[in-house]
């Protein structure tokens, strides 16, 4: 017969395997569960919704799934794709960039740079202006503007030389609306046996002994010498259909020889 000591002995070594198996399994069953019921609870507080990543099937309008390297811009609503081809690569929106613009007068300084003047232009201080000839708009007008001034070669030049008498040239009205513009001035006197004394010369617009006195000039010479006074640079402008006149307003000494000689230009 088997000693009963031993049959308690096995039985309870089994018995403490059996608690210590339950014990373990118990204890994972009791820890799993609270893991899990830990983690459901902190995705269950965050306000943060998780989504899928989202691929270019789903189209445009997306609004979540998106991921920072994929191609979308946002329209300040949702995200599109962004457009493009094999030829050009992405398509870049121009709408709101302005181009060329038709040439006109008083255009005011451009709020975007890239706004293209093609012809010649001038800023007279507020807009920019076509750059224009010198006509007889601009040749009388107190400021000038719309226009760069060279000084001009001369077209024409008139002279006349007299002998103890009153030299005077003039250049005939151009009619309508053309201006007589006086770029340059020679007058002389020389004296022979007899002084000559102080004695005026005009430029002046209109015919001789008649007309606004434009510019005056004042010359005198001892005996045996002569004096001259000569302007070059001038753009004195005379008024429309009208002559322009240089002339000694009065006549000179005896043997006095005296010239005077105007070059200039033409408006229309």
């Amino acid at each position: 017969m088997f000693d009963t000591k031993w049959i308690k002995y096995i039985g309870g070594a089994i018995g403490g395997v059996v608690a210590g198996f339950a014990i373990m399994f118990g204890g994972s069953q009791i820890v799993y569960p609270a893991i899990s019921q830990l983690v459901g609870l902190s995705v269950a507080s965050s306000a943060t919704a998780w989504n899928n990543v989202a691929d270019g099937a789903r189209g445009d309008a997306l609004s979540s799934g998106i991921l920072a390297e994929s191609p979308y811009l946002w329209n300040g609503v949702t995200f599109d794709r962004v457009r493009g081809d094999t030829t050009n690569g992405m398509d870049v929106d121009v709408t709101r960039m302005s181009g060329s613009i038709t040439p006109a007068d008083a255009y005011a300084n451009p709020t975007t740079a890239n706004q293209q003047w093609s012809l010649n232009g001038v800023f007279n201080g507020t807009t920019w202006d076509r750059q224009d000839s010198v006509s007889n708009t601009n040749n009388i007008a107190t400021t000038t503007q719309g226009v760069i001034y060279n000084t001009p070669l001369s077209t024409w030049s008139i002279t006349n030389t007299a002998s103890a008498g009153t030299p005077t040239v003039s250049k005939a009205s151009g009619g309508g609306t053309v201006r007589h513009v006086a770029t340059s001035i020679t007058v002389c006197v020389g004296a022979a046996g007899t002084a000559q004394p102080v004695v005026q010369v005009n430029l002046r617009d209109g015919g001789t002994g008649a007309g606004t006195i434009i510019r005056a000039w004042q010359l005198a010479a001892p005996v045996n010498t002569s004096v001259c006074s000569d302007l070059s640079g001038l753009n004195m402008t005379g008024s429309a259909a009208t002559a322009m006149t240089i002339e000694f307003g009065a006549a000179t000494a005896a043997a006095t020889q005296a010239s005077v000689t105007l070059t200039g230009y033409s408006t229309p």
